[in-house]
């Protein structure tokens, strides 16, 4: 009979979670992608895949918490390259729910690897602290879809590669909420 109690009173957390609607939001960031087709050119040997998917989830009325990964790898003048960066954002928005002007505040970490070689060998990438002020206005359309055009200041360690994140940045984060 404790484990029908358990069963039934988990399933209403789980349908009044799940009730509750455009909380979460997940998306691509269009502007990294663009920025490896850019980059690469088969013929100098430079290729880059640059993913950056954001997640978000509404805490409060006007604020949200979530994160973004950055994972960027491939190839620059024939040597291998990967970028990795994790941030913690904060979010507040002008008007309560996931949509609308917002300001925006992250910290994490980030690392650059050059041909395999460890961060702490000369010429071999870096890793550190990264931070980001942003400002920007997320557009829902219907329930679900959004375009979420952006400005952000960066600031963090930059490498020989030009596409690393560093001072301004636009954004246009595409995505769903939930």
């Amino acid at each position: 009979m404790k484990k029908m109690i358990y069963v039934f009173l988990l399933a209403v957390l789980a349908a009044t979670a799940f009730a509750q609607t455009n909380k979460i939001a997940v998306g691509l960031d269009t502007f990294p992608l663009l920025k490896g087709v850019i980059y690469t050119d088969f013929d100098q040997d430079n290729n880059l895949i640059a993913l950056s998917p954001a997640f978000e989830y509404l805490v409060a009325p006007h604020f949200s918490a979530g994160g973004v990964l950055d994972l960027w790898f491939g190839k620059a003048s024939d040597i291998d390259i990967l970028y990795f960066g994790l941030t913690a954002h904060g979010r507040w928005y002008y008007k309560p729910g996931l949509d609308g002007l917002f300001l925006d505040a992250g910290v994490g970490f980030n690392a650059l690897s050059v041909d395999g070689k460890a961060p702490d060998t000369d010429h071999a990438g870096f890793s550190g602290v990264t931070a980001s002020l942003k400002a920007g206005y997320k557009l829902v359309f219907g329930k679900h879809f959004f375009v979420e055009p952006s400005i952000a200041y960066v600031y963090s360690k930059s490498g020989f590669v030009p596409v690393t994140p560093q001072g301004w940045q636009p954004g246009l984060i595409i995505g769903g909420t939930f």
